[in-house]
């Protein structure tokens, strides 16, 4: 059964198609300026290329200002994203311990784990929210949790929070959005310091489905969506789980649209899985799709 401990799969490709949006009027969202970077590079022409990039980079400083560290008496075990200056948003299964929460904290404005940034900022949590349906025996679905933070972030140009998406709003397969983490740069390797990122393309829920079905107990979920190569790639492991999927539509903010969550190995091909042993099987990378969750997360957020 595959493991739900911070696998990031992380990979490239992009085009598309889709109206221009903002964000979302929200309580959360009390900033119009939400999604939009003040460090960094926003050049979305560049993620519209129909390329290949094979592994992952270390970022620029405030390059992903929303992504924020969560830390286990103080070492990082998993990623969130920012959404306000008190809400963040995380995977369940990060945050499934009950006593965790007296030993948990957030980090914004993280870049260097073994630094401390310009304008990192640590909070405690103040209570967590784990998605009702949610389930721990089989962590593959409704895979999200939202933290409260016990007092509020100051944003700034590495600290801001990303835009949520419209209720309808969709980014077809083949998108090239943007995934980022302080997980491990390949399979059973070693843990980054520098938060580091990969650009990949949404598949179609339908070669996903099919995907997931060729795992010796095959996948079946209501929140699942896949990003990535069939021949592998790049990725991060261990440690990015409750990260951000991000994409940006033209000259547009950035939109979170998924939760990091889990998958087979790190960079393994699924293109020829049937071919394979079931212990040699690979899989997309998998994250909880924002859009199937969206009512619940204003539902608590709003309150």
């Amino acid at each position: 059964m595959p493991v739900a401990l911070g696998h990031l799969l992380l990979l490239v490709l992009g085009t598309v198609y889709l109206q221009k949006t903002s964000c979302p009027s929200m309580a959360l969202q009390q900033d119009s300026r939400c999604g939009h970077k003040v460090l960094g590079s926003d050049s979305w022409a560049f993620y519209n290329h129909f390329a290949r990039i094979v592994g992952g980079s270390q970022v620029q400083q405030g390059s992903h200002p929303w992504q924020v560290s969560l830390k286990r008496s103080n070492h990082h075990f998993c990623g969130g994203t920012l959404v306000s200056t008190q809400w963040v948003i995380t995977a369940a299964h990060c945050v499934v311990s009950r006593s965790l929460l007296h030993l948990l904290t957030v980090t914004a404005g993280e870049h260097d784990l073994s630094l401390k940034d310009e304008e990192e900022q640590t909070l405690p949590v103040k209570y967590i929210i784990k998605h009702p349906k949610f389930n721990r025996r089989k962590p593959m679905d409704y895979d999200i949790a939202l933290l409260k933070m016990d007092g509020h972030f100051q944003y700034g140009a590495t600290v801001w929070p990303v835009c949520l998406p419209g209720p309808h709003e969709k980014f077809d397969p083949g998108y090239v959005c943007v995934t980022c983490g302080w997980g491990r740069l390949r399979e059973n390797g070693i843990l980054p310091d520098v938060l580091h990122e990969v650009r990949l393309p949404i598949l179609d829920q339908t070669q996903c489905s099919g995907i997931l079905s060729t795992l010796r107990r095959p996948i079946q979920s209501h929140t699942i969506m896949c990003a990535g190569f069939p021949d592998g790639g790049k990725d991060a492991c261990q440690g990015d789980s409750g990260g951000s999927l991000v994409c940006q539509r033209e000259h547009g903010p950035w939109t979170l649209i998924g939760v990091t969550s889990w998958g087979i190995g790190c960079a393994r091909s699924w293109i020829h899985n049937l071919q394979k042993k079931y212990a040699k099987r690979g899989t997309p990378g998998v994250f909880t799709d924002l859009t199937k969750v969206l009512p619940w997360i204003q539902q608590h957020i709003d309150t």
